[in-house]
This record gives C-alpha cells, sequence and structure tokens, in this order.
C-alpha cells in the first residue's frame, strides 16, 4: 500500500510527496519525499518498502533494471545514489537484499539514472551537470564509482546503448563513447534557449555505428540525429500542434480538462512507446503521443504531472494527486491486479465492477467506457455510476481505432482474488461489507501483561501476542468474546461471551494448544481482574466480587457490592480500585487492605469533575499511576495511587500530547462509528433496521482502550492500530492564575514577558485593553500586578520587552522606548524613538533582543537595529539597516518578527500564516545571511524562548519545534503540547503562560513521569521537562 499523505515521524507530522516513478514488466518503483523506495511486484502483487538509512531526503529519481539479477538504483535530492540487489525465489538467483551507495561525487540533486544491459554499468545525473559512473561487480559486491562528465547546465534525460551514453542537459544534447572516452555534441552549437528537452535511442537491433537519437528541441522541433551527432531530419510539429488533435482524459476530474496549460507548448523528455516510431515526450503540464511515420498526435494536459515510465506496450503516469495511471493496448494482467487508484475513492466500485472486461481493441465495451463515436457526438453511453467514475480511452488516430489506448487507474495494493466469471456487482451489499469490514477492524479492548499483548476487535475476535523488541506477531485466541479481562500478571484471564453474555474463567493460560474455561458468571457485562480477585458487572447494573482466586482457582463463589450508581467499567491493581459509572463520573474504593479485599466504600473523585473531564476509560498501572481517555481521545495520567491514599497525590490530571494521533476521530468512539454507519446507509439506500442491527450487539460494549504495565502505555485506536510508549512521558497541565487585586472573571488580552534586571525571574507585562499595562514578577507569590503607565494619547498594539527595555509600537508606527533598570525595574518614563531614517515607513511588529532590535513595516519589510536603548539626540544614531524579506508572491508579506532573547534565533510570520527562520546569525553576521521557510503549521503567533521556538497556531493548538540549534536553526520538526490559547508568551528558560480562550491568565506546569515511574518526579513547574522528546510508537 502507498503511504498515507501524512506520516508519523516521532512526533512530527509529515506530509508525503510522490517523487519519482519507474516501471517494467515485472516491478513499479515509486520514490517518496521521506527517502521511502515503494516497490510493487506486478505478479505477486505484493510491495515491499525500502529506507535509506542515514538522513531521509527526498527520492528525486528511480530505474528498475532485470538482468540476471533484478536491481533498482535510487537518486536523492541530496546527491546520494544507491542501488538495491533484490532477492530472488529462482534458483542461482540473489538471496539477500544488498545494497550498494555512491556518495560524495554528486554534489546537486539525482535528475536521471541509466543503466547498462547487463547491470554493471550505472550513470547518474545531477543538477550541477556532473554525470558519475559507477562500475557494479555483484559476485564480489563492489561498487566504485568515478566523474565521468562534468557540464554547466543540469542533466535533464540520460539513456545508454552500445557502450554509446547519450546525454541530454538544460542547454544541449551530446553522445559520449566510453571506450574512447568522446564527446560528440548533437547538432554545431547548443540551444539557444536552455530547459528540460530529453533525447532518447531508437529502439532497433543495429550495431553501433547505425544507432539513431531523437532529441527535442525549442519551438516544437524534433531533431533526429545519428552517433556522429550529425542532424539528419528536423521534424517541425507547429504545424501539425495547430490543427485539431484528439485528446485523451487521463482521469474524470470535477475541474475542467486542461486546468493549467502554458500558452506556448514545449516537448519535454522522450521515451519510444508501444511501436515502431512513436514518441512519447512528457513535461509537468502535458504529455504528447507522436506517431512519426504518420505524424499524428494526442496529447493530455491537465497538468500536474510529476514522472512518466514506459515499458514495452504500457505508460504510467504519477500525477501531483499521487494518482497513478496506466495507458496500454491491452489490459493489466490477471496477476497483478492493479486496477484501483489509492486515492480515488469513487471509481473502486466501477474498476470491481468491471473486473476482467476490458479486452484489447475492443468497441464493445461496457457501459462505464466512453468509446470514441460516444466521443463525437455518434452515441451517447451512461451509467448510474456515470457522475461518480467514467473512462475515457481514444485512439491515436481514427485510422488506428483498432490500437485504442486503455486508461487505467491503479492502486498499488495487493486484493483478494475474486472468482471468475462473476460479473455482477451489488454496490448496497458491497458498501455495508465494507462497514462491517472496518467497523470489526477496530479494536475494542486493550491490555497488557508482562509477556503478552491482548486485543479484541469488534467482532469478538480475541488476538494475543508476545511482546518482542521488534513487532507483533499476532495469533487468534478466541471468537464470539463480548470482553475479556486479564490480571497483571497474566495468569488469569476470564471472557464475557456474546449473545449469552456468560463469563468463563481460563486456567494455565497458554496461547498455543487446549484451554479449558470453567463457567464463572452468568448474564456479566465488565470483568476486571487483579492477581487475587475479581470485580463483575452484571448486565442488570449489580456488582460482583470474587475472591481468593489462583492459577488453580482461577473462579470462585460471587459476593454482591453496594454501589452508589451503575458502574460501566472497573479497574483493579495492587490494592486498589476505580469505577467509571455510566454517565462517566469516576469512584475509587476505600479501605482495601490484604485482610479486606472488599473494602469500606466508594468515595466520588471530585478531580475529573473540577477539571471537566468526560472520562471514556480508565486503568491503573505499574508504580502507582493511573491513565485514562477521554472522549475526545486525550490521554491523561494522575500518580501516587495505593491502597492507602487510593485518589492519588495529584490534585488534577496530567495530560500527555500523542501529537497527531488521533484515538477518536469524531467526539467519543461511538458517536464516530454511527457517524459512518449512517453516511453509508445513506449512500447505499440499505435499510436503517439492517444498521441499527448491526450496531446494537455493541450496544453494551465498554472499550478499555488504554493499559499500562512495565513494557510502557499502550493506546489501542479505532483503526486497528497501537499507540506505544516505553520511555519517559512529560505531562502537562494548565493553572489558572488570578494577580492579586483582581478577580477570576478579569478579562486578559495580551501577555508577554522579559527577564528581570540583576534578579532572578520573569515579568509578566499584561493588558486588558489598549490603553492600561501591568506588570507582575513570577516570583511573587501573590501575583501583585504593578500598573505602568503609557505614553500620553497612546494606543500600543504591541510590545517587546528585553531585560533593559520595554519598546512599545502605536497605532500609528511609533515606537515609545521605556527603560528598564535593577533600582527602577519597571520603568521611570516613555521615550519616543526616532524613526526620521525611515521616512514614511509604518512600522507593525518590533522584537527586542539583549542588543539588537529586529522590526517588519506594513510593506513586509525587515529592519536591523544595533542597541535597545534610545540614546541622546546630539550623539549619532543607531542606523536601521535595510534586510530583504523572503521572496514570496504578490500580496503575500511578512507582518510579525520575532527575536530570541540572546539574539541566537530570528524567526518570521507573513499573512498567511507561513513561517520563515533567518540562518546564518552569529556574532560575526548579526543580521544572517538568508530566510528558510519552516512548514507545517499554520501559525498566528510566534514566541522565543533562548532555546526554541513556541506558536500559537490559528485554531488556537500550541506546539514547539524540536531540534533547534544553532547549526540547525530550523530544527526538525513541529510537535503540539496539550493546551490552547487566545495569547501566548514564554519566557528565556522555557515557561509557559498564555490568556485563555475566555481571558483568563494561565500557567504551564509539567510533570516527568520516568521510564520507571517507581518514583514519581515532584510536580510544579519543570525547565528540563519538555527536552524529554518522548517517542509514541505506531504499531
Amino acid at each position: 500500500m502507498l503511504p498515507a499523505r501524512y506520516v508519523q515521524r516521532g512526533f512530527r507530522s509529515v506530509l508525503v510527496y510522490l517523487t519519482a516513478l519507474d516501471s517494467s514488466s515485472d516491478f513499479l518503483a515509486v520514490g517518496s519525499s521521506i527517502g521511502m523506495l515503494y516497490l510493487y511486484c506486478r505478479r505477486l502483487a505484493h510491495m515491499n518498502k525500502y529506507s535509506l538509512e542515514g538522513k531521509s531526503d527526498a527520492i528525486t529519481a528511480v530505474k528498475l533494471l532485470s538482468c540476471f539479477d533484478d536491481l533498482v538504483a535510487v537518486g536523492t535530492a541530496s546527491g546520494r545514489v544507491a542501488v538495491f540487489q533484490l532477492v530472488s525465489p529462482l534458483p542461482g538467483r540473489n538471496k539477500q537484499l544488498r545494497r550498494f551507495d555512491v556518495v560524495g561525487l554528486h554534489k546537486g540533486s539525482v535528475t536521471s539514472l541509466a543503466w547498462s544491459t547487463n547491470g554493471m554499468k550505472l550513470f547518474s545525473g545531477d543538477d550541477k551537470g556532473r554525470v558519475v559512473f559507477s562500475s557494479l561487480d555483484l559476485d564480489q559486491g563492489v561498487c566504485k564509482p568515478l566523474l565521468l562528465l562534468e557540464e554547466s547546465s543540469g542533466v535533464v534525460q540520460m539513456e545508454y546503448r552500445h557502450q554509446v551514453l547519450l546525454v541530454s542537459t538544460q542547454q544541449r544534447s551530446l553522445l559520449y563513447c566510453t571506450q574512447k572516452r568522446e564527446v560528440q555534441q548533437l547538432g554545431t552549437k547548443p540551444r539557444k534557449s536552455s530547459g528540460r528537452f530529453g533525447a532518447c535511442f531508437l529502439p532497433a537491433l543495429c550495431k553501433q555505428s547505425d544507432l539513431q537519437v531523437f532529441a527535442a528541441r525549442p519551438g516544437l522541433r524534433l531533431w533526429r540525429s545519428d552517433i556522429r551527432g550529425q542532424v539528419e531530419d528536423t521534424r517541425l510539429l507547429k504545424p501539425l500542434f495547430n490543427s485539431q488533435i484528439p485528446q485523451f482524459e487521463l482521469f474524470p476530474r470535477p475541474d475542467p480538462i486542461g486546468a493549467y496549460r502554458p500558452a506556448d507548448r514545449q516537448l519535454g523528455l522522450l521515451s519510444c512507446v508501444l511501436r515502431e516510431g512513436w514518441i512519447l515526450s512528457w513535461n509537468e503540464y502535458s504529455i504528447y503521443v507522436l506517431d512519426c511515420l504518420n505524424e499524428v498526435t494526442a496529447l493530455e494536459s491537465s497538468g500536474d504531472i510529476v514522472s512518466v515510465s514506459c515499458c514495452d506496450n504500457e505508460i504510467f503516469i504519477l500525477k501531483g494527486d499521487r494518482d497513478i495511471i496506466r495507458l496500454s493496448n491491452s489490459p493489466e494482467g490477471l496477476a497483478s491486479n492493479c486496477d484501483v487508484s489509492c486515492d480515488l475513492l469513487h471509481s473502486v466500485q466501477v474498476m470491481e465492477q468491471q473486473s476482467g472486461l476490458f479486452t484489447s481493441g475492443s468497441r464493445s465495451r461496457s457501459s462505464s467506457v466512453t468509446s470514441w463515436d460516444s466521443l463525437h457526438g455518434n452515441g451517447s453511453v451512461t451509467t448510474s455510476c456515470e457522475q461518480s467514475s467514467r473512462r475515457y480511452s481514444a485512439p491515436l488516430g481514427q485510422g488506428e481505432m483498432q490500437q485504442e489506448l486503455v486508461v487505467k487507474a491503479i492502486r498499488v495494493k495487493k486484493k483478494k482474488r475474486r472468482r471468475q466469471g462473476k460479473d455482477t456487482f451489488r454496490l448496497k451489499d458491497r458498501q455495508l461489507d465494507r462497514l462491517r469490514g472496518r467497523t470489526a477492524d477496530r479494536w475494542l479492548t486493550c491490555v497488557v501483561c508482562f509477556r503478552f499483548v491482548w486485543c479484541l476487535d469488534f467482532k469478538g475476535g480475541l488476538f494475543c501476542s508476545t511482546l518482542p523488541e521488534t513487532g507483533l506477531n499476532w495469533q487468534r485466541f478466541e471468537d464470539n468474546v463480548h470482553q475479556m479481562a486479564l490480571s497483571p500478571s497474566g495468569n488469569l484471564l476470564w471472557k464475557v461471551e456474546q449473545k449469552s453474555m456468560t463469563a468463563f474463567a481460563c486456567a494455565k493460560v497458554s496461547v498455543k494448544g487446549k484451554r479449558h474455561w470453567y463457567k464463572a458468571v452468568e448474564q456479566t457485562g465488565f470483568v476486571a481482574l487483579s492477581d487475587d480477585s475479581a470485580w463483575i458487572i452484571r448486565t442488570n447494573g449489580d456488582l460482583y466480587l470474587q475472591t481468593g482466586l489462583s492459577v488453580d482457582r482461577p473462579c470462585a463463589r460471587s459476593v454482591k457490592v453496594d454501589s452508589p450508581c451503575v458502574f460501566s467499567q472497573v479497574c483493579v491493581r495492587g490494592g486498589v480500585v476505580w469505577a467509571l459509572s455510566e454517565h462517566k463520573a469516576l469512584f475509587y474504593r476505600e479501605g482495601l487492605n490484604s485482610y479486606c479485599s472488599e473494602g469500606e466504600g466508594w468515595k466520588y473523585d471530585t478531580v475529573s469533575e473540577a477539571q471537566g473531564l468526560e472520562l471514556m476509560c480508565v486503568a491503573l498501572g505499574d508504580g502507582g499511576t493511573a491513565w485514562a481517555l477521554d472522549a475526545s481521545g486525550s490521554l491523561w495520567f494522575r500518580t501516587g495511587i495505593s491502597s492507602s491514599r487510593p485518589q492519588g497525590d495529584d490534585d488534577h490530571w496530567w495530560q500527555i500530547s500523542i501529537s497527531d494521533y488521533v484515538v477518536f476521530d469524531q467526539g467519543s468512539l461511538f458517536q464516530t462509528l454511527l457517524q459512518a454507519t449512517q453516511s453509508v446507509a445513506t449512500v447505499t439506500r440499505a435499510p436503517v433496521e439492517r444498521v441499527v442491527a448491526f450496531l446494537s450487539q455493541y450496544s453494551q460494549c465498554q472499550p478499555s482502550l488504554v493499559s499500562a504495565n512495565a513494557s510502557g502505555v499502550w493506546v489501542a485506536s479505532g483503526r486497528n492500530q497501537l499507540h506505544l510508549a516505553r520511555g519517559s512521558l512529560v505531562g502537562t497541565f494548565w493553572q489558572n492564575v488570578v494577580p492579586r487585586g483582581t478577580v477570576s472573571a478579569t478579562r486578559w488580552t495580551f501577555i508577554t514577558s522579559s527577564a528581570v534586571p540583576h534578579r532572578e525571574g520573569t515579568f509578566l507585562w499584561l493588558a486588558q485593553s489598549r490603553k492600561d499595562l501591568f506588570c507582575v514578577w513570577d516570583q511573587d507569590g501573590e501575583l501583585r500586578p504593578s500598573s505602568v503607565p503609557l505614553p500620553t494619547e497612546v494606543e500600543l498594539t504591541h510590545l517587546s520587552a528585553c531585560r533593559d527595555a520595554l519598546w512599545g509600537l502605536d497605532t500609528h508606527g511609533r515606537v515609545s522606548i521605556r527603560t528598564l533598570s535593577p533600582s527602577c525595574p519597571v520603568g521611570l518614563h516613555w521615550t519616543p524613538l526616532d524613526l526620521s531614517q525611515l521616512g514614511s515607513v509604518r512600522l507593525v511588529s518590533v522584537s527586542c533582543g539583549s542588543q539588537n532590535v529586529w522590526a517588519v513595516d506594513s510593506r513586509g519589510i525587515v529592519y536591523f537595529r544595533v542597541g535597545t536603548q534610545p540614546l541622546n539626540p546630539s550623539m549619532m544614531l543607531p542606523a536601521w539597516i535595510h534586510i530583504e524579506p523572503p521572496v514570496q508572491p504578490i500580496g503575500v508579506q511578512l507582518v510579525s518578527i520575532q527575536t530570541s532573547p540572546n539574539d541566537r534565533l530570528l524567526w518570521a510570520l507573513d499573512n498567511r500564516g507561513s513561517v520563515f527562520v533567518r540562518t546564518g546569525l552569529s556574532d560575526e553576521m548579526p543580521v544572517g545571511t538568508d530566510w528558510e521557510l519552516v512548514p507545517g503549521l499554520s501559525v498566528s503567533q510566534l514566541v522565543l524562548s533562548s532555546r526554541t521556538v513556541w506558536v500559537r497556531c490559528v485554531n488556537g493548538d500550541l506546539a514547539r519545534r524540536y531540534g533547534v540549534s544553532d547549526r540547525n536553526p530550523a530544527g526538525d520538526y513541529w510537535k503540539k503540547i496539550p493546551g490552547h490559547a487566545n495569547w501566548l508568551t514564554v519566557s528565556p528558560e522555557d515557561e509557559l503562560w498564555a490568556v485563555t480562550l475566555i481571558g483568563g491568565l494561565s500557567r504551564r506546569l509539567t510533570k516527568l513521569l520516568p521510564q520507571t515511574p517507581c518514583r514519581p518526579a515532584p510536580s510544579g513547574p519543570s525547565l528540563s521537562g519538555d527536552d524529554v522528546d518522548e517517542e509514541w510508537e505506531l504499531i
């Protein structure tokens, strides 16, 4: 399966582009922007993935070769070339995957690769004009690269035949004889205009002296030359293009065909295809198929073409929207099952419906195919699926009507084989089957012990896997299971059967071999197990307890336990019992000890109510830690849980970020399932009763999607996935703060921070409007605010503070400075800054560092100034230095700039929410050297500490940039942190303060949960917690 549009790299969500394509009769090779090669075996309908170790830069070129061994070469954006020698099942062939690397010779992105027929020579070209020859000895496992050519412009296309290398660059095409080491240019002069014009050999069984070349030229010209580079023929194609040319649409889309096409058409890269005299030329906008013998052309001009590959009588096209499209005069072989586009869901029904109905040259097609006659008004063929899926085909010329181009979109994914001869297809049944299949894939329960992990799906299938270091090996354990429970040691296992709702206990649990189940309790809704007891919720809501359990006595007599309300879930561990009511209220049991397994009574947990959490499931883990998932899919923990203090030590839940992992798609798990079901019922027009009946068997299910043990924290998602955190985790809690003298209803609109002159801590500068300002020292236990008078008749729109100055910017772009000192930490008066040097410029953003000041004006121009203080007018004023902003489209400009307190970082924000970083900052070069775009988030506010960058997204989400350093100022990735805010500030030491969505003041506290949480870290603000980059593994 091709990758999703986004993949997780740690906590960053990376957008995946498909960047390169090549094809052979056996394989399809697809490169990606994350450095992953996807190799699809067409014969076995199987996908393999190959990763380039080290830095995952984008793959820019791939080339397949099938000779004695199957080989695939890969080129990357950093100039690296890798060769994979694939494993073959045939006798005498390679039995172990091997890789050869070519590094250090390319200075730019690899743009083209070419193999010799025997696989012993590989040629690679880059966008700097270098051509590298690599000699491979597969028997000895040796790869010897050397620099062959160095052109003045980038390499566009290469091809190798009969010891002659054909190279096309941006400026010329040339022939290089590897025997004589001679270069022959095609034509007498280089091209007058540079461009991506390719060249190819004409396929023929001939000797070297008889080789012929087709080369693309500007102005829709096509050269044919001999091996000496002498042009024998020039084809002028412009008159042909001005005539009526048949067009074929690669795939129907709602947008008009040919959304964009340059005014002046040009040829691009060249390949020979299908039959003698046929040339395929393509660029990013169009594809042209030329019959050079009969001067016939067909074209497609929808744009966004990433890569094209030809193989025998097939053309494969990779589009920017991730579609891979196959064009051929015959259908794809039945063994390959490549007939559905990975991203075109609306075409699935028609493709499945018409499987096996296409034949080469057939004029009598299924009703979903529009024939040549219907395209010219001679007939109209429609079906009920016409609006959602059509297939178009058009011949390359009216005289070639029997050689039609069959257009087939491809999904590179293995599909189940279906019986031959089954032509019928019922949409309703298939859609409902898809619903059942998708629902069955969702995990309902996840439980781990020290040896195994158990998962229960919605169909009642219970699966088990050991806990190895690498991957999970699932085995089906039982069927028809409504709920399962496991003791922490793994010695006791209970199941509740579907339909009968009877609980059975298993003695001596083993994954393999026969199991004996003992009938334990009838009419059971939920079971929780400790190592010696079982807590049971009956279907009528009564609560029962069994004690004295062991491996030899897995069940016993049940005793009823009083409960304050009807419980939906119970969890028990280490002498602690928690319960969740039907209305999501949390209770804990007091008085449990070794002498009293039942305990004394239930007590309502007020912590969850105080935080307004709607808990969906709870679990008790090792080290006195409790875990919970709420209805929005957020993960929480509390520490200090013990039998003597079952409520724990914390007076609030700590939230854990699972980055972009979504445990519940929208709202609760069952709301998601119901919405999906209603959608399918609407589309399929299936009876609502069938859908309701399908869901009714799960209406009593209580999901147990979180479990924890010594191996880590496990979270099951609704997508047949498990998320595992093995290492230390950082919990977040936003503490509401009310400065002394104010009330909780006070609404703040702005906050910024600065270091305190010659004292510890941070100054917080707060405002309720543009006409007031307060200062609070965060080390003051009562947070007493001091009023700071503003300049007369001035409304400040922007503030920036550093250790010795406070800069204010008013609505007219004027700057006032308030000097701060140890004797007067909040300053005495405001001094207007002389901006006469800037003329009529109106500043919209300023930011102060320790020594330097940066600003942005209303046009997006950047300015730099040394010195944070206003100087005496009689002295020479510090000069503002003009800095060019990043190059951007018309109408897009910078609107905000932020520097770090130590002047080591500079980041900026434009009016589209894009983020830029200034590179090359140093003591010797304080203005830096260049701008670099930092993708990934749409941002509305930037704040910088001394070490890194924090942002507030357009939707109020908060995130931090990881990996920022002097050598890597842009960092590596964004990681979202729990919380939302209307405004944000950060201290130099990475302590966050925020204005909440309702205008309150809030402070972020963190708590480090070590890998072995036997001794929980003390609560309170943690300066090092955010540096713990916890990693969630997706299983």
